[in-house]
């Protein structure tokens, strides 16, 4: 947070972000004209400006508030009642309270330095932020204010009506995220009512004292949100909720939770807008970029690449919000179908509990600003740009996309996928609520398939179930089929259902409630019937890894060694049983029936034979194999093999080459087609990217050269309204004085004059531009015509001559004309004494 080597005096308690572009000028002048100069809150202007121009903005806006205005520098602490702009060319983000400042990307990418600064507010002074955005065209601004928002800041944006250029406000509206919409002259107050507002002033902990003693209250407003919009947030976190209803409360000018209840009683619009707080849906494509690489090369890609040709790749996208997510899922796979050469069913089901979040997600259509978010690749493979430059999903990728409302807290959970992601939204919910989502994660996953978490996330008591792929990235993998407590995933819903259920599956979970006990007497005497009977027996998968265990298996397991522990038959065993229990598992997989191999090895004086099964669920799914150890001596059976070591592991690699000859062949057919294939297609596809890109950044040149303009244009326009001011003021001045003046150049022609110079010289408007010697003067030219040619060239800054015409005493004063110390001209002027 904020540094402590600015004096606290001068700290600003907050930080307002203020996004202007094309018409911003006029709306900036209006905002400071009413803001007052003592809130105690710092400022940072951000214009889309050219790297080239020079802004006179700390000069037009001084006029408009009593608060200092400059351009902000690199390393610069933020003070309170100041108004910092952002230097032409640059992007601005502010860190503990101190200003940096970068260069413009080199590349093609959108220009984006509202969302820039906004997104760092959040980060750095979280709900002590507030975001405004005025005229503009485009959709800078609108990720920034989701940040914000998330963070639980102020987000305001100038009605649409009003703005010379609406895009930008009506792209942060569209968002939700938006607080007010308002004319400039009321942004002021709104922003003075919500930093003076007692929550605000306050530490958070003063509000959670207050929350703490008012319960009662707190449960009401949630039972009415439930009774309103059907959803219950009692599975949220306090501090979750008590930030919501803190920031609700700010933005009503509402001082105690009392009077915030009776608020809502009253409006049932600030139910919904407390609900939207709540979902919090904030997203944004391929976030956290080093995340989706990780799951590109280590989930997808093996994916894709281990499915057979009909297989059907299923992701399941909770919680999805307005989509990102969910598309970005999708892009990776065809990706990875486009680089493999293969083509194969890919279905995202993407959900959330939000049914606006879902009807804007299912349009596959999102704003300019999403350039910044997706690679240039992708965007021109994947997306189609709209004459109003928005982005719309090409049909092929919404195809891959299935939205659902769904309520991951309630609802039965999806089944039989490869992948689930659900970022950052573990991270609001109590740990009961956890456990329980995690449980249907569990469920919903097939064996060695990948979950993705948020960055603060972790799977918890669910660990023993996951293998790590990358702890950094949150990327897990189910390792192994191990159904979870029947008790977690019957745990009865906290929320009211918007789905009908049989009434069967009601009777089942209370029935099962009452016979739970007499279920766990039956489970431990089962246990126990196994433990005495059941020969030392493992249960391995086609992977050659144990996965369950029955009786004491220890005679025939290795001791752990130090390092990496596996669960690998070859680690576990020892050595003198593993060559024949690995034939075993092949031989019984293949053939798929019961085997006995006989005296198999030979430990701590008792000789010992092998029997094994092969066993699975559905014919389609690869078999487990129950591997037994039985002493010869107690076996009466049959032997289906005499176990030969040597001829067995012979026999194995003979199979083992066959299999390899065939797959390079077919390796070798495939790759053919597939160069064959791409280079078709590679050509096509490079010229029409080419022509696409070309196209695409011919049209974002000319959209930023023309804010550019207009902003510059701005600003001139205001500078000659007010040297037009100026002019007339001293034409007005001029002749109010009466005074006799000759204005020359520095080539000694006439530029102007005023009326009153005809009393000495016969002049006319045709006159403009003449030499002033070419003149009919009424006294003598000569006595004062040199001085005027030494005041040119710089030998005098001024000289008076004094003469008599007649009765009349004529004084002649010549003055050089300046601007910036260097000599732009004369003034000759005339008075009578």
């Amino acid at each position: 947070m904020y540094s402590d080597k600015v004096a606290n005096s001068n700290k600003p308690t907050y930080v307002v972000g203020i996004g202007a572009s094309a018409g911003g000028l006029e709306a900036l002048q209006q905002l400071f004209e009413k803001l007052p100069g003592d809130l105690g809150a710092a400022y940072i202007i951000v214009q889309h400006l050219s790297p080239d121009f020079k802004s006179m903005m700390d000069e037009l806006l001084s006029k408009h508030t009593s608060m200092p205005v400059h351009q902000a520098n690199e390393g610069e602490l933020l003070q309170k009642d100041t108004v910092y702009l952002i230097p032409a060319g640059k992007l601005m983000r502010v860190a503990e309270g101190t200003v940096y400042l970068s260069d413009l990307p080199p590349d093609n990418r959108i220009n984006l330095p509202i969302n820039e600064l906004f997104r760092s507010l959040a980060e750095d002074f979280q709900n002590k932020a507030v975001g405004v955005i005025l005229s503009g065209t485009g959709s800078d601004g609108s990720r920034g204010a989701q940040a914000l928002k998330e963070m639980g800041a102020l987000v305001i944006a100038q009605s649409p009506d009003e703005a010379q250029f609406n895009g930008m406000a009506l792209n942060a509206i569209n968002t939700g995220t938006v607080d007010f919409v308002l004319k400039v002259q009321d942004i002021p107050s709104s922003i003075k009512r919500f930093i003076n507002h007692p929550l605000a002033m306050a530490p958070h902990s003063k509000f959670r004292e207050h929350l703490q003693k008012n319960t009662k209250i707190v449960d009401d407003i949630l039972q009415l949100i439930n009774e309103k919009t059907e959803l219950d947030f009692k599975a949220y976190k306090e501090s979750t909720v008590s930030r919501r209803i803190e920031h609700r409360m700010s933005i009503n000018n509402k001082h105690t939770l009392m009077e915030y209840w009776e608020f809502m009683n009253t409006n049932v619009e600030e139910i919904e807008l407390l609900k939207q707080d709540l979902l919090i849906g904030v997203t944004q494509f391929f976030r956290d970029s080093e995340v989706w690489e990780k799951m590109y090369e280590d989930a997808v890609k093996p994916l894709v690449k281990s499915s057979k040709s009909d297989a059907h790749i299923r992701v399941w996208c909770p919680g999805c919000s307005t989509g990102e997510e969910a598309y970005s899922f999708a892009m990776l796979f065809a990706e990875a179908m486009l680089e493999l050469g293969v083509d194969r069913k890919v279905t995202v089901f993407a959900s959330d509990i939000d049914q606006s979040a879902i009807a804007y997600a299912a349009s596959g259509m999102y704003p300019p600003s999403i350039k910044s978010e997706i690679p240039n690749d992708y965007l021109n493979r994947y997306f189609h740009q709209l004459f109003d430059n928005n982005y719309q999903v090409t049909k092929q990728l919404r195809s891959m996309v299935v939205f659902a409302t769904h309520n991951l807290i309630q609802d039965p959970p999806f089944s039989n996928m490869d992948v689930v992601s659900c970022r950052n939204t573990l991270i609001y919910l109590q740990n009961p609520a956890q456990q329980k989502v995690m449980a249907f994660f569990h469920f919903a996953l097939k064996k060695g398939g990948y979950l993705l978490l948020g960055s603060a996330e972790t799977p918890g008591s669910f660990s023993v179930y996951f293998d790590a792929v990358d702890s950094r990235s949150r990327i897990f993998q189910k390792n192994s089929d191990v159904k979870v407590p029947s008790s977690t995933l019957s745990h009865p819903p906290t929320l009211k259902s918007r789905y009908v259920r049989p009434a069967t599956v009601g009777q089942f979970i209370a029935a099962s409630k009452t016979a739970e006990p007499e279920r766990r007497n039956i489970a431990i005497g089962r246990n126990q019937v196994i433990d005495e009977f059941v020969p030392p027996s493992l249960v391995v998968n086609n992977k050659l890894q144990v996965v369950y265990s029955y009786g004491d298996t220890s005679t025939f397991t290795t001791k752990l060694k130090p390092g990496m522990v596996t669960n690998d038959l070859s680690d576990i065993l020892q050595d003198v049983v593993t060559g024949a229990a690995i034939s075993a598992v092949h031989q019984c997989v293949r053939e798929r029936k019961t085997l006995l191999f006989s005296d198999v090895c030979n430990l701590d004086g008792e000789r010992y034979s092998l029997k094994c099964f092969s066993f699975t669920e559905n014919k389609d799914d690869s078999p487990y194999v129950v591997l037994s150890f039985i002493k010869s001596s107690f076996s009466s059976e049959h032997s289906d093999v005499i176990y030969q070591p040597d001829e067995q592991n012979e026999k194995r690699l003979h199979e083992l080459d066959d299999a390899l000859i065939e797959c390079q062949k077919l390796y070798r057919e495939a790759l053919e087609e597939l160069d064959s294939t791409r280079e078709e297609l590679q050509s096509s596809n490079e010229e029409l990217m080419a022509a696409n890109e070309e196209l695409q950044s011919t049209n974002e040149e000319l959209q930023s050269v023309n804010e550019e303009l207009y902003t510059v244009n701005s600003e001139y326009q205001q500078k000659i309204s007010e040297l037009t001011d100026i002019n007339n003021d001293l034409e007005n001045l001029l002749l109010a004085t009466k005074l006799a003046v000759l204005f020359l150049g520095s080539d000694l022609r006439i530029r102007r004059y005023t009326n009153a110079i005809r009393r000495f010289v016969n002049i006319i408007d045709f006159d403009i531009n003449r030499d002033f010697r070419d003149l009919s003067y009424k006294i003598p030219i000569e006595e004062f015509e040199a001085l005027v040619i030494d005041v040119a060239n710089g030998k005098l800054d001024s000289a008076e001559h004094e003469m008599t015409v007649g009765d009349v005493v004529v004084r002649v004063s010549v003055n050089a004309y300046k601007v910036n110390e260097q000599n732009k001209g004369v003034i000759i002027s005339f008075d009578e004494v």
